[in-house]
């Protein structure tokens, strides 16, 4: 997401200057451009970019970095599920058990109506239903909602109402960040199990060394870089980014399940106006007992109210229902699992 949660003794003031506002979404556009080039972008000096970058990393704003995989392509798709578990022991094994699945690639805890939401990539339903019956097998459930993800609308890492226009980038020498390979495209690239290796890889660590890459899958890292410019251009990667911990800049994450009719017209006019919104921040079709899942982004629970009522005025006569969940903490979180890359 999305949300993180640190302890407030572990927490630092983040100091958020005009100038980190436009390095931060540098950082967002690729993750992976080196300080070098922000510095010269923004007309910075090296040494006082990278202060800034390392000051946003100690106070936990930039809480690491994560690779979109296009999962799709790989023939998985993201089955959620939203629960509610009996017991506080339930919950601790619950959590114990998603964190150590091949398959769960999210697990976010919330207060609301659900305790839980969790995503399992699988390639067909029948297995996500069997991963999932893994997950709570011995445990009191007492309510879970699946659907599966069919259409995104809309994927933010900063929300609208802070600015992120980025000055043109032109070629880099030597370029890490593969900023070039984004515009271009290639025929069909038949992936390999290295490929898959080096996705997962990206997917937990988007600013790791491709040296670090090379030694785990025993090839060059000329080869390397050669295998994710592929794998960029035929569409596998599509963004290098930074996780972001909204909390420190004293925001908070909700997400709104909706319910909608099936109205081809205020349907179009509805996703507009999400991906228009400067409060929304990601926003998702589905099928099952929801049409939509959004995450809404503000500063108080009464803005995510106001937000409800503007829907509600706006689009009423489309809203059959909605749930609000708000974000306490997300255990787990990621583009790729570790079992999508050992399938062969």
């Amino acid at each position: 997401m999305k949300v993180l949660k640190i302890n407030e003794k572990d927490k630092i003031k983040a100091i958020f200057h005009k100038n980190d506002k436009k390095i931060l979404s540098l950082l967002c556009y690729n993750v992976r451009i080196p300080i070098s080039k922000i510095a010269r972008l923004l007309k910075l000096s090296r040494q006082s970019t990278e202060y800034r970058i390392k000051s946003m990393g100690q106070a936990h704003l930039i809480a690491g970095s994560r690779t979109v995989i296009n999962i799709r392509k790989l023939g998985y798709h993201s089955y959620y599920f939203f629960l509610n578990l009996s017991s506080r022991d339930d919950e601790t094994e619950f959590i114990k058990r998603c964190d150590k699945s091949g398959m769960v690639n999210t697990l976010v805890s919330y207060s609301g109506k659900f305790g839980f939401e969790v995503s399992v990539m699988s390639m067909s339903s029948n297995d996500a239903k069997g991963i999932f019956e893994d997950l709570v097998e011995g445990l009191q459930v007492n309510e879970v909602f699946p659907c599966i993800l069919t259409e995104g609308i809309k994927a933010s890492i900063l929300p609208g109402f802070i600015p992120n226009k980025i000055p043109l980038i032109k070629n880099i020498k030597n370029d890490p960040s593969f900023s070039k390979q984004f515009s271009l495209k290639c025929k069909n690239y038949k992936i390999d199990i290295k490929d898959k290796i080096i996705l997962f890889a990206l997917a937990q660590d988007a600013k790791i060394k491709l040296s670090e890459i090379a030694k785990k899958i025993s090839l060059t890292r000329d080869a390397v870089s050669y295998r994710i410019k592929n794998l960029i251009k035929s569409g596998y990667i599509l963004q290098f980014r930074p996780v972001i911990d909204y909390s420190v800049l004293d925001l908070s994450i909700q997400a709104v399940l909706i319910k909608g009719n099936y109205s081809h017209k205020n349907k179009i006019k509805f996703k507009q106006y999400l991906k228009s919104n400067d409060r929304v921040l990601w926003a998702t079709e589905m099928m099952g007992n929801w049409d939509y899942l959004l995450y809404v982004i503000d500063k108080s629970q009464n803005q995510i109210h106001e937000f409800i009522e503007d829907l509600k005025d706006k689009f009423g006569s489309f809203i059959s229902g909605y749930e609000i969940l708000y974000a306490y903490q997300e255990h787990k979180y990621s583009f790729m699992t570790k079992g999508m890359s050992q399938d062969n």
